[in-house]
């Protein structure tokens, strides 16, 4: 037999139902592990989504496998599989890889890394381009168009396809120009990634100049005791009102902190101050400081903030400096 039989793949609800379910499975153990453990998440911001990345594959890439005979708890709900293209469970290696793909993009999404290596940096942000936007729309193509079989890329890169669990044999599943689109995708966002950076800054040569001065708030903000991820915005916003109109700019710096102080002013104060001696403000120009306490692990997480308005004037870490 050569031809796809719907009745032996996974179809979409089916397969888009499983998703969800173990969505919903990963989303409780995230909450739990974030929960007990968040004086030490908290400060990790969105490099928290590495314990996610860890927990989504071992669950998909162990349950996935032979081990845990191909059906993750979604799965096992819905009535499905996943197999070799031979109708054989994955190896556990195999399904692991599988994972991989299959985690990666979702937890790249909103993860902004921070690393002193320039040359890593530039890689990292090809790699997630690339796999947001490149294996992002793959996947969306091939769960809408790619026929029966529907094989994703997770199911491309490892060899695998989804059936139904009664399924003992199948008819090799054809993808031709399924696959070749998603690879045209895939490769699209790869060239995206390599000349995105070097055309942003021929088209906007002041771009540098207009991110070093907020690179020095977050490094003089990241010294801070208890201080963990930091970021700074220069928002600038204009309303229209009776006709007239109101331009306001103000820079806004979010730091996350390990435990949630009592007196949350202090900090806010610390925070206010190194940003103004760190920063050059323009005239008129506002501060606001925000502190996080919560998790971010990608398949869970939880904020809980406090803004303030802080004194671009002041720079003793006087609590008077934070404004009600």
């Amino acid at each position: 037999m050569t031809s796809d039989k719907p009745k032996d793949f996974a179809g979409f609800w089916p397969r888009v139902g499983a998703w969800f379910i173990d969505a919903i499975v990963l989303a409780v153990v995230g909450c739990a592990i974030g929960w007990a453990f968040m004086d030490y998440v908290s400060p990790l911001g969105a490099n928290g989504r590495a314990i996610g990345l860890g927990i989504g594959i071992l669950y998909h890439g162990i349950l996935g496998s032979s081990l845990g005979g191909g059906r993750t708890i979604g799965k096992r709900v819905l009535g499905l599989k996943v197999t070799g293209l031979n109708g054989k469970p994955l190896n556990l290696f195999a399904a692991l890889w599988r994972a991989l793909f299959l985690m990666g993009p979702a937890m790249l999404n909103g993860w902004y890394f921070k690393v002193a290596d320039p040359i890593l940096v530039q890689v990292l942000g090809v790699v997630a381009i690339t796999a947001v936007f490149g294996i992002g729309l793959a996947q969306v193509y091939l769960i809408l168009f790619g026929g029966p079989a529907r094989r994703l890329v997770h199911d491309l890169v490892s060899g695998s396809v989804v059936v139904r669990a009664e399924t003992r044999e199948f008819p090799a599943p054809k993808m031709g120009v399924h696959a070749v689109v998603a690879g045209v995708l895939i490769a699209a966002a790869f060239g995206l990634a390599l000349t995105g950076p070097s055309m942003l800054k021929a088209w906007m040569p002041s771009l540098a100049t207009m991110v070093a001065p907020e690179q020095r708030v977050v490094d003089a903000v990241e010294k801070l005791p208890g201080i963990g991820d930091v970021s700074v915005q220069d928002n600038t916003m204009t309303v229209y009102s009776d006709g007239k109109q109101t331009t306001t700019r103000t820079l806004v710096v979010t730091a996350t902190t390990g435990q949630w102080p009592a007196d949350t002013n202090p900090l806010l104060a610390r925070i206010g101050a190194e940003t103004v001696r760190a920063y050059r403000f323009a005239p008129g120009q506002r501060l606001t400081v925000t502190i996080v306490h919560g998790f971010d692990l990608g398949i869970a997480s939880y904020r809980n903030s406090r803004s303030a308005p802080y004194d671009p004037g002041c720079a003793t870490a006087d609590v008077r400096c934070v404004q009600k």
